[in-house]
């Protein structure tokens, strides 16, 4: 299939290329605060402020989606985001100050959490629209796949770049955050380079005359007629919240605190995670032939409850590098599951401000969840557990509608 989609494979190409460089930034950076400055609660902080500002960006977001061309908007976002962070590191590098420097650093962060908001759902509808239906769940796994290797490519790189590597001839020195910034953003603007060489031109393109709340409307109108699509993508969206919020506000203490150990098991755990991602990408599709996406992913989402509690009973290395595998195979099996979900039964012309409504609904469990584990009570001690003993019980609860409205959806929508 992907041999004969020339667009698809740049796309791929791009994601890859800047994925790898970006996912190193994202574990770079939460890593320096925790450990290099000891802010962990200040980054939450800051972090739960970003997350909430882009509440309103990913309402709006959505409509540019189904708006403009998804090929320009992929290209210029590359690019403006590559210049920002060029910019921004460069000036670490020359003005050499750890005041200016931390700032700067965390308007990187800012920026590129910004970016992820539009980034995906553009990256999903994009793919959606030139892509036929019938390969959907396999296009959705293919993302998977492409994002999540990036991501062990990027952990691994990160355990490297960060705490250097010596073995036999080889001896690499550890790289320091701002050199890190200058390579992500040149691979951004690779990447815009890239996607700027496919050649697409969108069939329609809606009046641009159109009010920005009324086209929000028109996505909420068509949830509010499909309460069933509206339950289904709100609960199914719980693990990326609790994934996203674990992994810069939570585990970065489970480790140092918790673990007693340093920035590559950090870097490891991330590359776990991806593995357990990749497995899905590789095999969901096969699973859903046996069970349909609906209990598939109610039993995702339990299990994730479940393995969570596994982790913090022990404080085996092998356990949390195991269990991450689990998380990130319940992730993005998940993520699969329910973006093939939305496809099916969500036009394309109203995708992208579907999706954005889930994603600013979720971006609202995540700042509350943030903000609560920004409390210093979190950062003393091993009491980073706690954390997750109170995100293992929102994934159970989160459960339970899925469950609850199983026979209605498996009736009325496509399955």
């Amino acid at each position: 299939m992907l041999k004969n989609n020339t667009r698809l494979l740049l796309l791929f190409l791009a994601h890859i290329i800047s994925g790898i460089s970006s996912g190193v930034s994202m574990i770079a950076i939460p890593w320096y605060f925790t450990n290099n400055l000891n802010l962990n609660s200040t980054f939450s902080v800051i972090f739960g402020s970003v997350t909430l500002i882009g509440l309103f960006w990913g309402l709006y977001s959505g409509t540019i989606i189904d708006k403009y061309n998804r090929k320009t908007i992929l290209e210029k976002l590359n690019f403006y985001v590559g210049l920002i962070i060029f910019i921004f590191s460069v000036l670490i590098i020359y003005l050499n100050s750890t005041i200016i420097s931390t700032i700067l650093i965390a308007l990187i962060f800012s920026t590129t959490c910004f970016y992820y908001i539009i980034y995906y759902p553009t990256l999903y509808a994009f793919s959606q629209e030139i892509s036929e239906k019938k390969n959907y769940v396999k296009i959705n796994s293919y993302i998977e796949i492409v994002g999540q290797s990036t991501t062990v490519a990027a952990g691994g790189l990160a355990a490297i770049l960060l705490s250097g590597l010596s073995f036999k001839l080889v001896n690499i020195s550890p790289l320091g955050i701002e050199k890190i910034l200058l390579i992500d953003s040149i691979t951004f603007l690779i990447g815009s380079l890239i996607i700027s060489k496919i050649k697409f031109s969108r069939k329609k393109i809606l009046r641009r005359s159109d009010d920005v709340l009324k086209r929000l409307y028109v996505g909420i109108k068509f949830l509010k007629s499909n309460k069933l699509i509206l339950i289904f993508g709100i609960c199914s969206h719980i693990i990326f919240a609790f994934i996203l919020t674990e992994l810069f506000t939570l585990l970065p203490l489970l480790i140092k605190n918790f673990f007693k150990k340093g920035a590559y098991v950090f870097a490891i755990t991330d590359v776990c995670y991806a593995i357990g991602a990749l497995v899905s990408g590789l095999f969901i599709y096969r699973w859903i032939r046996y069970i349909d996406k609906i209990k598939l992913t109610s039993l995702l989402i339990i299990f994730t409850s479940l393995s969570i509690l596994i982790m913090i009973s022990n404080k085996s290395l092998v356990s949390l590098f195991i269990i991450s595998i689990i998380l990130g195979l319940s992730n993005s099996g998940v993520r699969i599951l329910r973006n093939s979900f939305l496809f099916d039964n969500v036009p394309n012309n109203k995708i992208g401000r579907v999706i954005s409504i889930f994603v600013s609904i979720n971006t609202i469990i995540r700042v509350v969840l943030i903000f609560i584990f920004s409390f210093h009570f979190f950062s003393e001690k091993e009491n980073v557990i706690y954390g997750y003993i109170i995100c293992s019980v929102i994934l159970f609860f989160f459960s339970l509608p899925i469950i609850y409205f199983y026979k209605q959806l498996k009736r009325d929508c496509i399955i």
